[in-house]
């Protein structure tokens, strides 16, 4: 498995809002397979091959990550903050972060504060700290606005462990792209558009905006789902372990019919799979495909991850391949006459 393109989205900030820069990196990577990009008003990019072919299979894969915003500067230099997405406060005490401004990167850290020891620290308990000394120091350097993520570094684990932050959902694009990647190879002639969508984390706009331009004959949704393989991780409902294979989903909104193909799929491939259990919303960008037009035949494939929301996530890469090759031969499998509708 090719690794490059999974290190360049990770090394490429794009908290939700800011986009542009990580999918500038997708068009140059796919420039040799596609056949078309699609760039969307609101950042969404949809790269696709096959465009002419009848059958029209999209790919999510949201490229947005959690952030912070500077929400107002102190008199004392330091900065009040906001979340952007479903940030945990307390994953950023005592870390370095870098505020993404015009100019490029200011390292800046949050500091561990008298008192946070006794209550789970809340958002406006956060303080960034620059290193300067007044309000005019820090405006010299960043604005009100401005997004903070954690600083960006992996790290390859014990085998196939591997670390990150922004795995959610960094992980999901990738596989989609690398899928297409696949199928092509494998001579698919059905159509594939690949959406690295945008705003999953806060408004759901670029799942929208993908599902209304493709008009796809189906969709595959990839995101992540907490594992619950190690202690204290014992909560979480179901039983998902990093190593143990593809996430599958059991719900309300996924078709039947793709879930028995990829069963099929990954017992011909000899694959275990797992199961996750969304009896309503799923919080992934499958809601909001699923709901366009008279709805959207989706399907969503999870990949089992440790510390979501964190600078840490913890992944095993041997799911993440597995997932490509269960979605390529998907594609590859899918024709005309395959039947989503469970009534016939």
């Amino acid at each position: 498995m090719n690794l490059d393109l999974l290190y360049k989205l990770l090394k490429t900030p794009s908290p939700s809002g800011h986009e542009l820069a990580i999918q500038k990196v997708v068009i140059e990577e796919m420039k040799p397979y596609a056949d078309e990009f699609y760039k969307q008003q609101n950042m969404n990019l949809i790269t696709a091959i096959n465009t002419d072919s009848p059958v029209k299979v999209l790919l999510s894969g949201h490229i947005d990550e959690i952030s912070l915003l500077i929400d107002r500067v102190n008199n004392d230099g330091t900065c009040r903050v906001l979340r952007n997405g479903g940030t945990r406060p307390y994953a950023y005490t005592c870390q370095h972060v870098y505020v993404l401004t015009k100019n490029g990167p200011v390292p800046g850290v949050f500091g561990y504060l008298p008192g946070m020891d006794k209550n789970a620290p809340k958002t406006e308990d956060l303080i960034l700290d620059l290193g300067t000394s007044s309000k005019e120091e820090t405006l010299e350097l960043v604005e009100v606005g401005d997004p903070i993520i954690h600083q960006y570094e992996y790290e390859h684990l014990y085998k196939d462990m591997f670390a990150a932050r922004a795995l959610d959902d960094r992980l999901g694009a990738y596989i989609c792209l690398e899928a297409m990647k696949k199928a092509k190879e494998k001579g698919t002639k059905n159509g594939v558009y690949v959406s690295t969508t945008v705003g999953e984390e806060t408004t759901g706009r670029g799942a929208m905006s993908a599902a209304n331009f493709v008009k796809p004959t189906c969709a595959i949704i990839v995101d992540v789902t907490y594992a619950n393989d190690i202690r204290y991780l014992e909560y979480h409902s179901g039983e998902v372990a990093l190593g143990k294979g593809p996430t599958l989903t059991w719900g309300s909104l996924m078709n039947q019919k793709m879930h028995e193909k990829m069963l099929e799929i990954s017992k011909k491939l000899g694959f275990n799979v797992q199961y996750d259990v969304c009896p309503s919303r799923t919080f992934t960008d499958t809601d909001n495909i699923f709901s366009r037009f008279d709805g959207v035949p989706c399907y969503l494939v999870n990949i089992p991850l440790r510390y979501m929301h964190s600078s840490v996530e913890v992944c095993n890469l041997k799911d993440v391949e597995e997932i490509i090759d269960l979605i390529a031969e998907f594609i590859v499998e899918l024709d005309e006459n395959f039947n989503f509708n469970p009534f016939l």
